[in-house]
């Protein structure tokens, strides 16, 4: 792997830096930049490296964006970015995941960065029941609800078993009962990763596949 292969196998679509997608690790608005610097970087293949240089409008600071687009002859190009500084707080999450459980995932992994462990877990819960129920899961509660699509073969052994763990401690932080722990640091922040994992599985890996079929030319 060389950084001359970044932008090529998968990133957003189109072949110019995208800068609605950008945020301001200092105040966090988006898209909302003017160039100051630009150096570029060419390959004897006709590959760019782009080292930009962006001043945002909003609180004046700079932030640099590390981009290129791919050379690859197929339809559509795609192009992929790296900033520094990078925000310090989540606020965005892919495009091609559905919006309800994007913003789901947002609330847990900003309750991470909030210490507040509970909540990581309950809205962790709710994202994994939201993308059992966009796979058409059936069954009344979340744990018919997983059962069924284990049994479908949508979702492997593994996936399972740390489905209903999730389950269980998201039970737990969102119908307390006097004297409850609650949701301790590590529990929160692997309940969390596991569903990176499932939100991996379920939408980014059949995306980077449609990717990779669009370059080739296939249906």
């Amino acid at each position: 792997m060389s950084w001359w292969d970044f932008g090529e196998h998968s990133g957003f679509v189109g072949d110019d830096l995208a800068l609605f997608r950008i945020t301001c690790a200092f105040c966090n608005e988006s898209g909302k930049f003017q160039l100051i610097d630009r150096h570029q970087r060419k390959s004897t293949q006709g590959k760019t490296l782009n080292f930009d240089v962006f001043k945002c409008d909003n609180c004046g600071n700079p932030i640099m964006i590390f981009w290129s687009a791919s050379t690859h002859g197929g339809v559509p190009r795609t192009h992929d970015f790296k900033t520094l500084p990078w925000a310090l707080n989540t606020t965005t999450f892919p495009e091609h995941w559905p919006k309800d459980v994007g913003r789901y995932w947002m609330q847990a992994r900003r309750s991470l960065e909030g210490k507040s462990w509970d909540a990581a877990s309950v809205m962790a819960r709710s994202a994994i029941q939201l993308i059992m129920r966009y796979q058409e899961a059936q069954g009344d509660n979340l744990k018919q609800e997983i059962d069924d699509l284990a049994k479908k073969g949508i979702l492997p052994p593994i996936m399972k078993e740390w489905s209903h763990e999730v389950r269980l401690l998201g039970n737990d932080s969102a119908h307390p009962t006097p004297g409850d722990k609650g949701s301790d640091e590590k529990d929160a922040k692997d309940v969390v990763e596991f569903l990176g994992v499932l939100l991996n599985t379920t939408y980014d890996l059949p995306h980077q596949i449609a990717q990779y079929r669009g370059r080739k030319g296939k249906p």
